[in-house]
């Protein structure tokens, strides 16, 4: 059996109210019990981070940011920020500039998107990725990841953070279209195709020119069309969702790849947990109540790390968007009870085992943890005063 990973955990419940229990501190000491500050100097750094758009603003706090772009540069390294280049180009609006978070900001693609190490694969439809010069440029990576829903795999962590947010645009919507590889609409038997769209309260059912496609990107598995169904023509079956998740798998263990496995830090930031990608570009209600920072060097670890926190926590389903359909099923995840059976968060675990992208089996070691609920003396406070 392998040895556990070691999974840092600083929790939002804390010690006492004071600096030196907060939540930035607890931050601070992950980086510190990680061993960063040991392997970077005169390093070039790159810490992978989604950087949102539009209106959205509950991406890693750029004071967050700023801190670990600190330790890094007072150990003697040279950091720098990544992202797609879609996220780079309004990065300023939610105030990540070398200003503030203390480091330069780069598209991992470069400025035409062009600048990349491509990789021949053989998976379904999926021939070829080309993962982004800056992060091959890189001596060390450090992913550093926002918790939260994801329409398409249940949720993004710090898998979903290198296995999409390090590559083309290319790359990216081709990992999409392996979602559309395995058959799932025979031609032939339909008749009634034009039904088909009209059952789907999501819209994740087009018709065009003959043709028929499932959006599984937007299908939570409802099975309404399913049902519908009287020609026999359609089948929604878990491959087509499974491609996905499968699919990141490969796109991040070449990641991976470039890297030793003592140069190479993973951070999830588990608070304002929404129910889609940060690169939807809009912030909803938070879907789940915030649990705090983990932090580990093995990526499969902090992200399975990440989802056991959350899994017993209370779905807020006030804040789930009217759209969205929830699944009153106990034994789903959070994740899984707004996006699908199909879409269980806990995928992006397993393909990542098959894949040897790290160990799964942890330790989770918390920092400045909070203790036991104080115990207090009997109290005798008055009632509130009445007339002011």
């Amino acid at each position: 059996m392998k040895e556990k990973a070691i999974v840092y955990f600083g929790s939002t419940q804390t010690k006492s109210a004071s600096a030196e229990y907060s939540l930035a501190s607890k931050f601070d000491e992950i980086i510190n019990k990680l061993g960063i500050k040991d392997v970077v100097k005169g390093k070039r750094v790159a810490i992978k981070i989604h950087l949102g758009s539009n209106l959205g603003y509950t991406t890693v706090h750029p004071f967050l940011v700023g801190r670990l772009v600190k330790a890094i540069k007072t150990a003697g390294g040279s950091p720098y920020l990544i992202d797609i280049i879609e996220q780079y180009h309004t990065a300023i609006d939610r105030g990540y500039t070398p200003e503030v978070v203390g480091a330069q900001i780069f598209p991992v693609a470069g400025i035409s998107d062009n600048y990349f190490i491509a990789k021949e694969v053989k998976f379904k439809n999926l021939e070829k990725i080309e993962m982004g010069g800056f992060c091959k440029d890189a001596e060390v990576l450090i992913d550093l990841s926002h918790v939260k829903g994801h329409n398409t795999v249940g949720f993004g962590g710090a898998v979903k953070n290198l296995a999409i947010g390090c590559y083309t645009q290319r790359t990216r919507w081709a990992l999409h279209r392996t979602m559309q590889y395995d058959k799932y609409w025979d031609k032939e038997k339909s008749k009634d195709a034009e039904e088909l769209v009209k059952v789907c309260p999501y819209g994740a059912i087009k018709y065009s020119e003959g043709r028929l496609r499932v959006e599984f990107d937007m299908c939570n598995q409802c099975l309404r069309c399913v049902h519908a169904d009287k020609d026999g023509c359609l089948k929604i079956q878990p491959q087509n969702f499974l491609s996905f998740p499968e699919a990141m798998a490969i796109t991040t263990q070449f990641v991976l790849s470039h890297f030793d496995e003592d140069k190479r830090f993973f951070i999830n930031v588990a608070t304002n947990i929404t129910e889609y990608c940060d690169c939807w570009g809009f912030t909803t209600g938070n879907i789940l109540p915030d649990v705090g920072f983990l932090g580990s060097s093995d990526i499969l670890a902090v992200d399975k790390a990440s989802l056991d926190l959350l899994a017993d926590k209370p779905l807020i389903r006030e804040n789930v968007s009217r759209n969205l359909e929830i699944i009153d099923n106990p034994k789903l995840h959070p994740f899984a009870r707004i996006h699908g059976p199909w879409k269980d968060p806990y995928n992006t675990i397993k393909f990542g085992e098959k894949y040897g992208l790290g160990n799964s089996n942890y330790e989770l070691v918390e920092v400045f943890p909070a203790g036991p609920e104080q115990k207090w003396p009997p109290a005798y406070f008055p009632d509130p005063v009445s007339n002011v």
